[in-house]
């Protein structure tokens, strides 16, 4: 009897409640980026000798260079022989290309790409810095007719046979590509 007295006035005290809120986007973003790191690496792995097996440049939207993979997520900057071409003094040991990634008006969702060297031992890393982050989030800007698109570098330590594997909201590629050291 006294507990449920309790209970009575606690609830009567209680200032009424606002509105229910929308969930702040943060914490739906946080979700979603969650989600998208949970999802294991699966690239292929190359044995000692084994050709590269680069996937080919195309045009998949005349306002942006040649890019790689079936899509609906491309980096652009590569060369139509699968090579990207990486250059300047590295910076913490990590060379650097510029890639453009473009997604298609197919696909209006956030992704993640992260890699590695499918021929040895390097990871593949993104952006500036002596210690470049692992993953990449593709969150896009608009280009035009529904297209997206996003700057930013890829780095490696050495040139070698890549992947990129790219996972967005029911979406996973995997990318193909070949480093060459230029100056």
């Amino acid at each position: 009897m006294c507990l449920a007295v309790i209970v009575l006035l606690v609830l009567g005290c209680t200032p009424p409640s606002a509105a229910p809120s929308a969930t702040p986007v943060a914490s739906t973003d946080a979700a979603i980026w969650a989600s998208l790191a949970a999802r294991p690496l699966n690239l292929p792995v190359l044995a000692p000798g084994q050709a590269c097996p680069r996937a080919t440049g195309a045009t998949v939207n005349p306002n942006v260079g040649l890019a790689l993979g079936s899509g609906p997520l491309y980096p652009a900057g590569a060369r139509a022989d699968g090579t990207i071409p990486f250059g300047g003094s590295p910076e913490g040991g990590w060379y650097f290309a510029k890639v453009l990634w473009v997604a298609s008006p197919s696909y209006t969702g956030h992704a993640l790409i992260r890699g590695h060297q499918i021929d040895g031992p390097n990871e593949v890393r993104f952006e500036n810095g002596s210690d470049p982050p692992l993953e990449l989030r593709f969150d896009g800007n608009p280009l035009g007719d529904g297209w997206r698109h996003q700057p930013s570098y890829t780095r490696v330590r050495a040139p070698g046979c890549y992947a990129y594997q790219v996972d967005g909201i029911g979406v996973s590629s995997v990318i193909v590509f070949e480093a060459t050291l230029e100056n």
